[in-house]
């Protein structure tokens, strides 16, 4: 997200990731949700050891953990709305199938971003991105932005199903941190 509202681009693969993360609602394993590849989490790893290592202090550090809580306090009030989850899988499932006959990513990025739109963002806590202006105002940037903050929600809830909650990421953060790096040196060989 901040690469986007910075820069007005990113990583294509990962930002492809993150999207077709959110189309798997019933999937046999973890990984499959990310594209069955560990390499599809290289970004999100490193992100994710920098945050909780506190390695980076700077604005975009402090700006990135406030996504994340911002996040977390949206996913917690979807998880409250029946009606909200059943809509989205519905929706989800038929933008899936969509998606399956055209494989257009701009397509996947519009439909997602207008689920974001008409669910998500009725839930009443809107997350203010911070970034260039002339990439925030364009469209297909905005787009790519609530997929990728959609693919958060994604992975929170992931996160939650396997048991995972806040004060887990306090409590056990050197473990996460310490498999989060045997991952990295695996994808490295």
């Amino acid at each position: 997200m901040q690469q986007l509202a910075q820069f007005g681009k990113c990583d294509h693969l990962s930002l492809q990731t993150c999207m077709r993360s959110i189309l798997q609602i019933d999937p046999i394993s973890v990984i499959e949700i990310y594209g069955n590849d560990e390499k599809n989490l290289n970004i999100g790893l490193k992100t994710l050891v920098s945050v909780l290592t506190f390695s980076k202090f700077s604005h975009a550090y402090f700006e990135l953990v406030k996504y994340i809580f911002n996040i977390i306090i949206i996913t917690k009030k979807l998880k409250r709305n029946h009606m909200s989850i059943y809509k989205l899988k519905k929706r989800i499932r038929t933008i899936s199938q969509e998606y399956c006959i055209n494989n257009d990513m701009i397509f996947l990025a519009s439909q997602l971003s207008q689920l974001y739109l008409d669910i998500i963002s009725t839930l009443g806590s809107r997350i203010k991105i911070y970034g260039t202006k002339i990439f925030l105002r364009n469209v297909e940037i905005q787009n790519q932005i609530r997929c990728l903050l959609f693919s958060g929600i994604r992975s929170v809830v992931l996160w939650n199903q396997f048991g995972g909650n806040q004060l887990h990421l306090i409590a056990y953060r050197c473990h996460i941190v310490q498999h989060a790096k045997i991952i990295l040196c695996s994808l490295k060989k």
